[in-house]
């Protein structure tokens, strides 16, 4: 693991037109680096608030021996958390730049070399967790809010980083240390104090198995809304993308399946330029995914005349389509009767996919549907394979596992958690009618303290932090 104190900069926003850019640095020397940064907004030297100071906001200048002499004058500000109440229990900045891609890595190279090293991907998040800023969950839940791609995703993500499911798990874990310091309390020393002494915890059969029970329904309770999240009800909704060609009938297709002419349809190539979402619902009228009209993309197929787009806007349609056939968790391939159907960025993906024929009333589609895959004949003029292909999504959708990394992790801790604590209560009768072992009951419940504490990180291996913070990108 790196050093958590080297001085590191990243930038924290993407590098494209914007009123602002962000980059955040943290480390040792970061004050005396500012200062050769920058001057005061009114050319004094930089003043920075001391370790007991709130966070400051102070407007700044580029200073004339950094990048002043070659960027000038430009409305500049730095965010100074000065001590341990910061984000990363430690003194950070958030330089905040005109929305400008060379300048900002202007900046992050003069910051280079005034001694500071670019972060590693997941580097201040992971030490605002080593500082108890954040919990693994938390830390997890940063990657979500990244990847989100619509207000119900990112809503999602945000409550996960808000840290509820944390903060209830790591009070379970304070009760039950409270509880195994009561019983090793009492057999530590029991047989030494005197009658009229300060009395010993009670660690009977009746004070001790409501407690377990207690932690046992809360416990059900965390994963009861852990796998309300999973099933989507937050608005995790699973990812069905129709992918195919231009102008071969995705659009229709989409229209009918979620009831409503969302998407326009043309007898044009081009149509769809962006991505389009409507929500597919069962037959008791439960939504239960998110539908996605993609744009064609040209170059889909292994053979054929198809072309890649011809013009920016086409080029940037068919990046974003492959984008969100990448991440989709059920792809419906459509083809027509003329098109050959081996399809590249399909196959480059682990999601479900359902090939279907579209425009089937136009042409002699079951020349095509041979070979291994399953083939779904569809017709919308015709009003056929239509239901059928609603069913087969269906179908597919409820027996996906939408857990996430963090999500799993979770999953597995609880189990344990409880696992531990079912086998503490039962040693609480003992055996054959002797009294219950206290030590024993005492390690049972420190293994569901230790399951607790891998999920929160309050108890964690550098294998599990290598997994979590991996996937950070490069400044969070």
């Amino acid at each position: 693991m790196d050093s958590t104190t080297d001085l590191i900069v990243a930038p924290a926003t993407a590098p494209q037109p914007a009123a602002r850019s962000i980059v955040r640095l943290a480390g040792d020397g970061l004050s005396g680096v500012l200062r050769q940064l920058f001057l005061s907004a009114d050319g004094s030297p930089l003043q920075l608030p001391d370790l007991q100071q709130p966070a400051q906001l102070i407007n700044v200048a580029f200073h004339p021996e950094a990048l002043g002499s070659v960027w000038g004058k430009l409305p500049v500000a730095v965010l100074f958390w000065p001590g341990p109440a910061g984000p990363l229990g430690a003194p950070v900045a958030e330089v905040q730049l005109p929305g400008s891609a060379p300048l900002q890595a202007a900046f992050v190279q003069e910051t280079c070399r005034l001694g500071a090293r670019l972060a590693r991907g997941g580097e201040f998040s992971l030490r605002s967790f080593l500082a108890g800023k954040i919990d693994l969950l938390q830390a997890e839940a940063v990657v979500a809010v990244i990847d989100a791609r619509t207000p119900q995703e990112l809503s999602q993500a945000l409550d996960r980083m808000a840290g509820g499911v944390g903060r209830s798990v790591e009070e379970l874990r304070e009760y039950l240390l409270d509880l195994v310091a009561d019983i090793e309390a009492a057999i530590d020393f029991a047989d030494d104090l005197a009658p009229d002494a300060v009395p010993v915890p009670d660690t009977t059969q009746d004070a001790i198995t409501p407690k377990i029970q207690h932690v046992c329904r809360q416990l059900d309770r965390v994963t009861h809304q852990l796998a309300g999240r999973d099933s989507g009800g937050q608005g995790g909704l699973p990812r069905v993308v129709l992918a195919g060609a231009p102008n071969i009938g995705k659009s229709g297709l989409f229209n009918h399946l979620v009831g409503r002419d969302a998407a326009l349809v043309e007898n044009a190539s081009g149509t769809t330029r962006d991505w389009i979402a409507g929500e597919l619902r069962d037959t008791a009228g439960i939504v239960s995914c998110l539908l996605v009209d993609l744009a064609g993309i040209g170059g889909l197929y292994e053979s054929g005349d198809w072309l890649v787009a011809e013009r920016d806007v086409s080029a940037a349609a068919d990046r974003v389509a492959r984008e969100e056939i990448q991440r989709a968790d059920v792809i419906v391939a459509c083809h027509d009767s003329d098109s050959d159907p081996l399809i590249t960025v399909v196959d480059s993906t682990t999601a479900e996919c359902i090939h279907v024929i579209t425009r089937a009333d136009q042409q002699q589609a079951e020349k095509k549907m041979a070979g291994p895959q399953e083939w779904i004949l569809t017709s919308v003029k015709a009003g056929v394979g239509v239901e059928k292909l609603r069913q087969r999504i269906l179908e597919i959708v409820s027996s996906l596992d939408r857990a996430t990394p963090a999500t799993i992790r979770l999953r597995a801790g609880l189990e344990s958690a409880r696992e531990s604590l079912v086998q503490a209560e039962k040693s609480m009768t003992g055996c054959d009618g002797l009294p219950s072992d206290e030590a024993l009951l005492a390690v049972l419940l420190r293994h569901a303290i230790d399951a607790l504490g891998e999920v929160t990180g309050a108890v964690v291996g550098t294998d599990i932090l290598d997994r979590v913070f991996s996937r950070h990108c490069i400044g969070k």
